[in-house]
């Protein structure tokens, strides 16, 4: 089966400063704050350190003594190896066991003997020598990392290394219990050790579970109980959140990156207007597209509305190519063609196999600005649906460049590094609340701003706060920063909804194009972006390519806005509630 559509979507923007601002610096040594997070399909509630030891109780995972849960004293040796071994779903595995080793002072009536013993035989934990263990000793938070990351599958784990492991998976997710851990010679006390825990539940193990789901597929604790408890701010599932937040959930988790989730849904829209039955219910669906004519109507509005905006450039181009040299006699359908011109003003264009990738690629580096110059590497296919987006914009007021300085960034992986560092104080918009914090960068135009938020929570859409933000005064410090990414996105759009398309039998694009000798299916879809922040603005563009085949307040103390670690930030059309950028910065290079 042969046949080939591209759908292209291309985006630039460049936007500078904030107004009402102070020209003070920010202090970039600031604590973290305990946030919520989300994981897999749900919200999940980070609480209050004091309740956290209540919760662990009630799923019968942590044990109280006979004054309550005594969180102010310390953990021995002994206590820690126990935890850990019901933290993991394995304490009542210590007694079938046949494997243990001694110590010659973990006496046989110890209460903890068959735990150490089983424990140090399966490698989770370490004598204090070869024959001793010295179980009453209090356990100091690298031993206590080491135990629990080793019984979650991870190797080669030492104390030494602990702490930097800990930071890798996640498992210390906050300034207090980083310091618990990194501090030499502190020993841990039963706070310590439930605040751990409790964030172990949301990491995930070696085989790459998270290790709450292991607990429900041992039995360990009910998944209504667990959810009841910890999944108790705002269970969303996938299908009930926006098309933009969906995949800016599957983007990866181990690079920098940004996308357009406007020009992603505008040209593969495009596509949905060619395409019928199931191929097309599954794009408008993973779309949330729930009337296409009305939809293309509104591609129209923008399309109109954002080349008449003069305070900010935001451009948007589309254009269908046809390759004549892949199929004699065919053509595009005249019902597809003059709907996708009559609504995303798409011009449409032949080419050759001698001159397509240079045509084509020539026409995305025009509407880029010459930020991205290739999309298509050769001329294997039989068309192409392109979109683009340029936008160059101001802050409001720009950052002052003599305010920017170097301070440490501290990235996903635990890695430090200096970076340069805008700042800023003045009166922004801004939300807070247990899962994030969010300030508003507002441009010149005063319809479109940037959002950035801290943490960067991927699984929950964030723009549903921006009616919640009030104007505050606000510290901000964020990194300058430049990120290219380019992404194929066939197994993430699978992944959302969309599948036939992507089927040589099933995709269904019949209203496309006139008679093919072969049905038509979408080979591969690229996504191409660059940003640049600075001080005085950011320019930014993105390229994806779909192929197939066949006012003044009171002085007031401000908010700290410290982005020094990772931050997601996404791009708003305030007034027509459209995502135009999004993306993450979580590494330095």
């Amino acid at each position: 089966m042969k046949g080939l559509i591209g759908f292209i979507m291309v985006v630039c923007m460049l936007y500078t400063g904030i107004a009402y601002a102070d020209n003070g610096i920010i202090d970039s040594t600031v604590d973290e704050n305990e946030f919520k997070y989300s994981i897999g399909d749900s919200d999940i509630l980070i609480p209050s350190a004091e309740n956290k030891a209540d919760i662990l109780n009630q799923i019968g995972l942590f044990k109280g003594r006979y004054n309550g849960y005594e969180l102010d004293k310390p953990v021995s040796r002994a206590e820690a190896i126990t935890m850990v071994l019901r933290m993991i779903g394995e304490e009542n595995e210590v007694v079938l066991s046949s494997g243990r080793r001694e110590f010659s002072d973990v006496e046989p009536s110890h209460w903890a003997m068959t735990n150490i013993g089983y424990a140090a035989h399966k490698g989770y934990i370490n004598g204090t020598s070869e024959i001793t263990f010295e179980p009453e000793r209090g356990v100091t938070g690298r031993e206590f990392v080491k135990m629990l990351l080793s019984g979650m599958g991870y190797q080669g784990i030492t104390i030494e290394d602990a702490y930097e492991a800990g930071i890798k998976y996640a498992l210390l997710d906050n300034n207090y219990t980083k310091l618990a851990v990194s501090t030499d010679g502190y020993q841990l006390i039963r706070n310590d050790v439930v605040n751990i825990c409790y964030s172990s539940l949301l990491v995930k193990t070696a085989e790459g579970k998270f290790l709450k789901d292991l607990l429900i597929e041992k039995e360990i604790v009910k998944k209504q109980d667990l959810n009841k408890l910890i999944l108790c701010v705002d269970i969303t599932a996938p299908e009930m959140r926006g098309f933009a937040w969906n995949l800016n959930n599957l983007m990866p988790k181990d690079k920098n990156y940004m996308f357009s989730p406007l020009s992603v849904k505008m040209a593969l829209a495009m596509a949905a207007v060619g395409a019928d039955g199931e191929t097309k219910e599954e794009i408008l669906k993973t779309l949330r597209i729930e009337d296409l004519n009305k939809f293309n109507a509104l591609s129209a509005q923008l399309i109109k509305e954002y080349s008449e905006n003069e305070d900010v450039k935001l451009n948007i181009a589309n254009s269908l190519w046809l390759n004549t040299d892949y199929y004699k006699d065919v053509d595009f359908e005249d019902i597809f063609k003059n709907a996708v011109s009559n609504y995303y003003d798409a011009d449409s264009e032949k080419v050759n196999n001698e001159n397509a990738v240079e045509t084509v690629n020539n026409w995305v580096k025009n509407k880029t600005n010459n930020k991205i110059t290739e999309l298509i590497a050769d001329s294997d296919f039989l068309a192409y649906i392109v979109n683009a987006i340029y936008f160059k914009g101001e802050w409001m007021a720009p950052f002052q460049e003599g305010a920017t300085q170097k301070a440490e960034f501290i990235d996903r992986s635990g890695k430090k590094a200096d970076i340069d560092f805008m700042n800023m104080t003045g009166y922004f918009d801004y939300y807070e609340d247990d899962n994030a914090q969010i300030v508003r960068l507002p441009y010149k135009d005063k319809k479109t701003s940037m959002y950035i938020a801290i943490p960067a929570v991927r699984e929950m859409d964030l723009d549903k706060n921006i009616d919640k933000m009030e104007l505050r005064r606000v510290q901000i410090s964020m990194p300058k920063f430049k990120t290219e990414f380019s992404v194929e996105l066939n197994d993430t759009l699978s992944q959302m909804g969309i599948q036939t398309a992507f089927n040589p039998n099933k995709a269904d694009f019949k209203n496309m194009f006139t008679d093919t000798p072969d049905n038509i299916f979408i080979s591969n879809v690229i996504h191409k972006t660059f940003i640049s922040v600075d001080e005085n603005g950011t320019e930014a563009a993105a390229v994806t390519g779909v192929g197939s085949r066949g006012a003044s307040a009171p002085i007031e103390p401000p908010i700290v806005f410290n982005a020094n670690k990772p931050f997601t930030y996404f791009i708003h059309d305030d007034i027509n509630e459209e995502i135009l950028f999004m993306g993450e910065y979580a590494y330095v290079k």
